[in-house]
Formats: C-alpha cells, structure tokens, sequence
C-alpha cells in the first residue's frame, strides 16, 4: 500500500513538472474542472465506516446529501488565462490599455482604440477581476451487493449546480474628440460617428453610418462582454455511476477496482459570452475505472479508536462533445477583437495598382498596372464572429486522485487529506474539415478568400483628378496585431511623407490608381482628400490582399490542459444506531490550480515547440455541510 501511494504521488509530481515547461498562451474559452468530479468531497469525506463495508452477507448501502459553497480566488490568474500578456499586471486589478493609431508615444503593450470602432485619439483603459461562484448540492447513493457477490457494490452520484461567472469588467477614462482622416474607415471622417466608449464594443455597439458612405458596421456577437447578459446557470452537473468490486479485504484493510462513468447532464459551451457560465464537464459522454483502497494500521486495545490510509484514484477519458467556441488567430492572443474587412471580386472605379508612382514627368499605361483580385466590399466584422466554429472536443484522459487519513474516536472522525486533479490537453477537430461549421465563419463554404485583417490600413483612396471621389482599395494588413497596424512600424526608401497615410505597410504594396467615375483612366489615388502634391500623398493598395483563412485559427495553439492540488478536512460524527445509522459532519478545502502568475512569471526560455497547450486551472476554495442515513 506505501509503495502505491508513492507510486501515486510520483505520477502527479511528474505531470505537475511537465506543465511547468509549457508556456501560458491567452484563451477564449475557460475549461475548468467540472463541479461533478470532486471525489475528495463527494466519495470520501465522512464516509469512513459506511461503505466498502467487511464481511457482508446481505444488503447495505447508505445515502448523504451535502451542501456546499465554492469561490474562486487568484482572479489574476483567470484573467491571465483569457488576455494574456496583454495585462498591466502592476495595477491592481489588471488593466489593458487601449489606444488609437493617431495617439503619440502608444504603450507597447496597448491594444489599438481602432480595431474596436473607437476613435484614432482614445486613449483609455479596462480592467477586470474575474471570480467563479459555486453551490451544490451533492447527491450520492452507495449500496453494497454482498448479497450477490461479496464485497461488489455500485454507486450513482452527482450535483445539483448554480454557478455564477463574472468578469467584474470596469472601464476606467478615456479620452478623444472622436475623429478618424477620411478614408480610413469611411470616406467621410470627422466626429459623430464612431463609438465611444469601450463598453460599447464590447456589448455589441456599432458606429453611427454616415450619410453616403453605404458602410455596414456588425457588431461583436461573439466572446462578448455584456454587463446586462445573464451569467449564472443552473442544472445537474454530471450524473456518475461506478461499478466496483473489492476483490481483496478484511477487517483492517481492502483494495478494489470499479469502472465508471459519466452522462453528460450539464449545459454546453458556447462562443457568446467570454464568461459564459458553464455547468459540469461541457456536455461529455466519460468512461474509465478506478482503484480504492485502504488499512487501519493502528487501533486502540478497546478498539472503539482508529487511525487508516485511505486511497480512491478516477480515471475517465472525455469522448467528443459539439462545442461553439471562438478562437485568436495563430501566435495573435486576443486578435479575437481585432478588425475584419470583407472583399469583393466587382471592381468599381477601376481599381489597379502599380510599383511604381505617377510624377510630372511621365504616366502610368495599361500594360503598367495590374487590377487587384479582389476589392474592399464596405464591411467590417470583428473577427471573433468570423472565428466562432462549432467544433468537436475530447480530452484523452482525466484523473482525480485522493489520499485521506482519518482518525476515529467513538462516534467522532476526522479526515484529512489531498486531492491531485488533471487533465491532458484537449484534442480540438472541426467537424467534416470545417465545411461547414455552423454559423458563417471563416472555415464556412464560400466564405474562403473573403475577409483579411484591416489593421491601420486607408480603405479608400481619393481620385486626384475627379474632385477627390473615394475609390475603395483593397489593403489588408496579414501582420497586425490587435496591438497595432503595420502602417504605423512601416518604414520606406522613397522621399514621399505620412507613410500611414498612404498605406505603406500594407500587404503586397502597390500604388494605387483609378477612375471613380467608372472610366478606364489610371489616374491616381490619394490617401486624403484635397492633396496639394499628388506625389506626396499618393496611397497605395494590395495587389493582391492576403485573406484569412481557416488553418489560421489559433484550434490547436488554443487547446487546454489543467492540473490543481487541493487540501481538505472534514469533521463528523455518527450516532450509535442499530439497522439505521445517521451521520452528520462539516469541511472545507483549499484547491491551487496550475495557471500563469499575471506578473513577469513567464519562462521566457521555453521553444515555440513546447507551448501547444494552455495551462488553466481554477484555484477556488470551499465549505460545505454533508450528512446522511446508512442502512444494513
């Protein structure tokens, strides 16, 4: 028995090892431990001396109710799992800073004000505190099968669940005259129409639509963060049932195997809510087995006191379960807020480009300008509607393994004890190669080469030669982030001035020419309307633009894994009864789950190669009252 017992503690040493290697990554979805798979409370507190019962000859069983309450703590560390480093992790609590392109001195680590229709002079803040809230009542009924074979038995537990996530978002002040230069969303700029307010993107607000400009702003309606939504759910976490058979006992000691499993009677995940509020394990089917044991290996000479070990170790494995969950873009955490533009194959104002500029001193032909494949359609989206799928998610193996001492005096005992829970890394597939999957997304039939990052790109040029008419380009920017465009770190050879302006860090950059009345001229187009020297501000379009597809979402990148160490202790007492025997006792306990500090916690020196799977555990604690009526 020692030697399982260390044998047992090595295999969770190990494992805990092996996630301190792997390198935190941000993630959209939050997959925590389910609130049916506590054997610690729900198995093995209080029930020392009411099963696994000795020398048997009929039935027994016994049947108890708990009630307990659960809250998260280490909010750092939730909100460090869904926004990574992005966090200022010296204010208190986290803050990201969110500034627009036109801001001076931007903060590194600032998100850009103009991937969430906010002006390109905000300059602001949100923080958030997230906290996991738990009530249940456990349900769990244990009869022993003596009267059919010695020492089999079978069980069949679960909890009644009311959760409550928050994210406790605050938006802190902010800053702007609300003004974008023409072109950069809209053709027309000037103040009114953006948004104003972080809470207004994140709710699911749209810009004002400026007369004439025909521009169709959607709104966020994935991974939300809606004060008015309704966070708290309720339900029946998991319904477990274990089969078990203690092949070898006596009256001091026993050791058994079981199999199990587990119906899925909680809710689903989905991609609406970034704290969506979630009930059991997210809705999967679980089969695996377990081993119990235990020995009494002192007892006082009146035998009425006893001190014992006691071991039950679950392992299930979590078969594929339909989930709606949004995901960032490859190495791009939180790109999940960043902004889309849609395209077009139609061509209006004759759009081309060319690598080389229009001057006084010579003019573009035909044959010198090439029509980009596609045109920006007058649409924007955040990308998280683009990258919410329905996908189908197992995870390999599960485990919650708990070792228990009790001390028994007369009527009273006392547990005291530790709880190792993991799980691998889940395994995230698209269902039939993600064609379709649900809702329009960017892995949806004919939504292929459609939709490619804004960025801090100009969306319209100007016509220099027909009164400043806008003419929609076609920029997309592959390599911004949701920190900032790549016009704003372009850098250029050429003598031309406002390099954001005239779109030099775009994808494929090319100079952009064009005919807003309709007509076949090659007449160039302008970053801003009125320019006094057309070479200045000449603006440049992509030839072609570099589209989103779908192997560049983050699935696998964003997969999770989990791992937590709890300590816990119950206090209870039994009434000498005959036949039917009444129990009563109260505990709590203390669960650390594996997940980055929000500080410089990070090892910088781990490979991209060992950073496949995002540690995220919740570290909560909780009280609860159990009591119940054994019957022989």
């Amino acid at each position: 028995m020692e030697h399982l017992f260390k044998k047992t503690l090595a295999i969770a040493m190990l494992l805990s090892g092996v996630s301190a290697l792997a390198d935190n990554k941000a993630t959209p979805t939050l997959v925590y431990r389910s609130q049916g798979f506590h054997a610690d409370r729900q198995k093995m507190v209080g029930m020392v001396g009411h099963t696994d019962m000795y020398d048997g000859e009929s039935w027994y069983g016994t049947f108890d109710l708990g009630v307990g309450y659960m809250r998260s703590f280490r909010e750092d560390r939730i909100a460090r799992c869904l926004f990574g480093e992005d966090l200022n992790c010296s204010d208190c609590p986290p803050t990201i800073k969110v500034q627009g392109s036109s801001v001076s001195s931007r903060e590194s680590n600032a998100w850009l004000a103009d991937n969430l229709y906010l002006p390109c002079n905000f300059d602001g803040s949100f923080s958030v505190s997230p906290r996991i809230q738990n009530v249940v009542v456990d349900l769990d009924f244990y009869l022993g099968l003596d009267e059919w074979v010695n020492g089999m038995y079978f069980r069949l537990y679960g909890p009644i669940n009311w959760t409550k996530w928050e994210l406790n978002f605050c938006e802190k002040d902010n800053t702007f005259t609300n003004t974008c230069p023409e072109g950069y969303f809209a053709p027309t700029g000037g103040s009114g129409y953006l948004l104003e307010s972080i809470t207004s993107y994140f709710s699911g607000s749209t810009p004002t639509q400026a007369s004439g400009d025909n521009i169709t702003y959607n709104g966020l309606k994935k991974a939300k963060i809606d004060c008015a939504c309704d966070n708290t759910k309720t339900g029946f976490a998991d319904l477990r049932m274990v089969l078990g058979w203690n092949f070898l006992q006596d009256e001091d000691y026993h050791l058994g195997l079981n199999i199990q499993a587990a119906a899925p009677t909680g809710n689903q995940r989905d991609g609406t809510q970034v704290m969506q509020p979630v009930v059991g394990n997210g809705n999967h089917w679980e089969l695996g087995g377990g081993l119990g044991a235990h020995w009494v290996f002192w007892k006082s000479e009146d035998e009425e006191k006893h001190f014992g070990f006691y071991l039950d170790a679950n392992v299930s494995h979590m078969f594929k379960a339909t989930e709606n969950r949004t995901f960032d873009l490859n190495d791009k955490d939180n790109s999940r807020y960043m902004l889309a533009s849609k395209f077009t194959a139609t061509n209006t104002g004759n759009l081309t480009g060319s690598n080389l500029p229009d001057t006084s001193a010579d003019t573009r032909t035909d044959d010198q300008v090439t029509a980009p494949s596609k045109q920006f359609a007058r649409e924007y989206a955040p990308l998280a509607n683009l990258s919410t799928l329905d996908v189908k998610v197992s995870v390999g193996v599960q485990a919650d393994i708990v070792a228990m001492f009790n001390f028994t005096a007369r009527g009273f005992s006392w547990d005291l004890g530790y709880d190792f829970w993991g799980r691998t890394c889940e395994d995230i597939k698209c269902p039939d190669n993600c064609e379709p999957c649900g809702c329009p997304n960017l892995c949806t039939t004919g939504q292929e080469n459609t939709w490619a990052l804004k960025g801090d790109s100009q969306m319209f040029g100007f016509d220099f030669d027909n009164n400043d008419d806008p003419v929609a380009l076609s920029a997309s920017q592959s390599k911004a982030t949701i920190r900032s465009g790549t016009n704003a770190t372009a850098t250029s050879s050429d003598s031309f001035s406002n390099l954001r302006l005239r779109n030099i860090g775009i994808d494929n950059a090319r100079f952009a020419y064009g005919d807003a009345s309709g007509g076949t001229a090659n007449g160039r187009l302008l970053g801003v309307p009125g320019g006094v020297d057309g070479q200045i501000h000449h603006v440049k379009t992509s030839v072609n633009p570099i589209f989103l597809k779908c192997c560049d979402l983050a699935t696998e990148q964003q997969e999770t894994r989990g791992i937590s160490h709890t300590v816990f202790t119950h206090l209870s007492y039994t009434w000498d009864r005959d036949n039917w025997v009444p129990y009563l006792g109260i505990g709590g306990s203390a669960e650390f789950g594996k997940s980055t500090k929000c500080a410089s916690d990070c090892d910088t020196s781990t490979s991209c190669d060992e950073c496949k799977c995002v540690d995220c555990a919740l570290s909560q604690w909780s009280v609860w009252v159990k009591g119940g009526l054994s019957f022989n």
